[in-house]
């Protein structure tokens, strides 16, 4: 016996220190691998990353640069020089302000850029403005004055011109304030033409210049008041197709009065009612048909000249001479007119964007039920949207 007690005990010493069935395992951990979940009061705070805005804050950044450039150009080539010469004549103290005056177109369309939202009718009309205003206003000056130093009229006129693209344009869209631009160009070439054509010198070259001022600010008017309110929309790039379609027309009636001698009244008025033909026709066959792009308008122009070009070239070589004549003429205007239409087919045909009169016309059926019942009260029974 005694051989066999020393056997059990070490035979039950394993079994009585197991642990009871289902308690956890011990384990042996270091202190400093011990991880214990942070309360949500200790986590940190995730930091958020800041994501860049590439969609309307990017188009805004554009045309903002843009319209800081293009007024220090103006600044150092219109701005500038029309200042020095209007406060000063002597060659320093010219210098000095037309520095001040370049180097100070800078911040000050960058204030302006940061104070205002600058918006695609205020940028499109900020860089024609300035041209057309200081034209308008040495007009102006030589008609209150005649004489030839117009400094004062274009520096006080590009200025004007500025500020009113900067407060106009925020009412007008970009193909609106283009349509401004033409329609101030063709306003004053038109009374102008006209004033030419029937010799009207009543008060002399002063009152053309006054006419043709006074032009050019209704034109501006009525160009935005037909892109706004017509039934089709009206692009930037459909206003460079106008131009184009118009300048077409004015060749084709140079055709009819090359030749020979009319005089300048008869020439005058055919290539006048030239213009305003080919200015309806572009209306009517691109404007209202399809939207065009700015480049795509540029692209039209310049598939007119090509082809404008290769008319003259044909004129030429079916022995028409050399100089203008109603051949080279008719050719050009022809060839001109065939690279517009192949530019239009080669571009592919999109449908204008302006809504159709069967979404302006609504009927309502309700107010027609309620009139036939004759309910008291207002019923709309159609509705026309402008």
């Amino acid at each position: 016996m005694r051989f066999h007690v020393p056997m059990l005990l070490l035979v039950a010493l394993p079994v009585t220190a197991q642990e009871p069935a289902g308690a956890p395992k011990p384990r042996l951990e270091l202190a400093d691998s011990v991880r214990r979940e942070a309360p949500p009061s200790a986590r940190p705070t995730p930091v958020p990353v800041p994501v860049r805005d590439t969609g309307v804050a990017a188009v805004r950044a554009l045309i903002r640069n843009s319209f800081v450039r293009q007024q220090t150009l103006y600044g150092i080539v219109l701005y500038g020089p029309s200042f020095a010469l209007t406060i000063a004549h002597e060659p320093v103290p010219a210098t000095a302000a037309y520095l001040v005056m370049a180097g100070g177109s800078f911040f000050a369309a960058a204030e302006l850029a940061r104070d205002l939202r600058i918006t695609d009718g205020m940028q499109t009309l900020a860089t024609h403005a300035p041209w057309q205003g200081g034209a308008i206003g040495a007009a102006l000056q030589y008609a209150m004055t005649g004489k030839n130093d117009l400094a004062a009229g274009v520096f006080f006129g590009s200025m004007l011109g500025t500020a009113g693209a900067l407060t106009l344009g925020q009412r007008l869209t970009s193909g609106a304030a283009m349509a401004s631009v033409f329609g101030a160009d063709v306003a004053a070439g038109l009374a102008m033409g006209t004033m030419y054509a029937f010799d009207a010198n009543y008060g002399g070259t002063r009152t053309r210049a006054a006419v043709g001022a006074g032009a050019a600010l209704a034109g501006m008017q009525l160009g935005a008041m037909y892109a706004t309110y017509a039934r089709y929309n009206v692009t930037e790039g459909d206003v460079f197709a106008l131009t184009t379609s118009s300048l077409i027309g004015g060749a084709a009636a140079g055709s009819f009065v090359a030749n020979g001698h009319p005089g300048h009244k008869t020439s005058t008025l055919a290539m006048l009612g030239g213009f305003v033909g080919g200015l309806v026709a572009g209306d009517r066959l691109l404007v209202r048909r399809i939207d065009h792009s700015p480049g795509e308008g540029a692209l039209v122009g310049m598939a007119g000249v090509a082809g404008a070009l290769m008319g003259g070239g044909v004129a030429v070589l079916v022995g028409s001479s050399a100089r203008f004549n109603a051949a080279t003429a008719a050719l050009g205007a022809a060839g001109a007119a065939g690279g517009v239409w192949m530019a239009e087919r080669w571009m592919g045909t999109r449908p204008d964007a302006g809504r159709r009169i069967s979404e302006r016309l609504t009927v309502t059926p309700q107010a027609l039920a309620l009139a036939a019942a004759r309910v008291p009260g207002n019923h709309s029974l159609v509705r026309f949207a402008f």
